[in-house]
């Protein structure tokens, strides 16, 4: 996956730097304000939508800012949240869910940020690529919520909305004990892979 760096740069404003990790070789970028940057990508031959670093760790209080590699991609960042399509809960109790609504590369919502207010264990996804797994996980100060007391998956008791098998591999692919440690944790790039062709109503 290539990344135009003048794209990236007049995003995120001036005096970027960029630090490669490993795995997908995605930069993790901070500006100069020291916004943590998560990267969105794909990779059509293996069916592969993602969200780089997919787990990210911040002190309490900071602000994260989402954008997208891709210009012909269009995704949501959304919290698990009840309030957002159905889904169970999945962000501490007491915090404010997200939703970043539609965001598109060539348009005015190219980037999303949000500050993290409360401590706890964070988890969303993106609504145009539920059944890929495109999901993600941010740890604010330490872990706690329920998505570290619950699997994925155990609203449906509830009612609430599907969560796709590859949405549960790669959260669980993401522990938080690891992401503390580590403070970020690539795309599993290995973990769900489908082969072309496929539907996007794969389970």
């Amino acid at each position: 996956m290539k990344i135009d760096r003048r794209d990236l740069l007049k995003t995120l404003g001036m005096g970027t730097a960029a630090i490669i990790f490993p795995g997908l070789g995605v930069p993790f970028l901070r500006a100069a304000d020291e916004i943590p940057v998560v990267v969105s990508g794909r990779n059509y031959p293996k069916g592969q939508y993602f969200f780089d670093p997919a787990g990210l760790w911040i002190p309490k209080g900071q602000t994260v800012r989402w954008i997208l590699s891709d210009s012909s991609m269009a995704i949501t960042i959304t919290a698990f949240h009840p309030s957002n399509h159905n889904n169970e809960l999945r962000i501490p109790e007491g915090a404010k869910p997200f939703d970043s609504g539609i965001m598109l590369k060539t348009g005015p919502k190219g980037a999303f940020e949000w500050k993290f207010d409360v401590e706890g264990t964070y988890d969303y996804y993106c609504q145009a690529f539920l059944p890929v797994g495109m999901v993600g996980r941010i740890v604010v100060g330490k872990p706690g919520g329920p998505a570290e007391k619950f699997p994925p998956g155990y609203g449906g008791r509830d009612g609430r909305a599907v969560v796709y098998p590859a949405q549960a591999a790669i959260l669980n692919a993401l522990p938080s004990s690891e992401i503390v440690a580590k403070k970020t944790l690539s795309y599993p790039k290995d973990l769900v892979v489908r082969t072309y062709p496929y539907s996007d109503l794969d389970r």
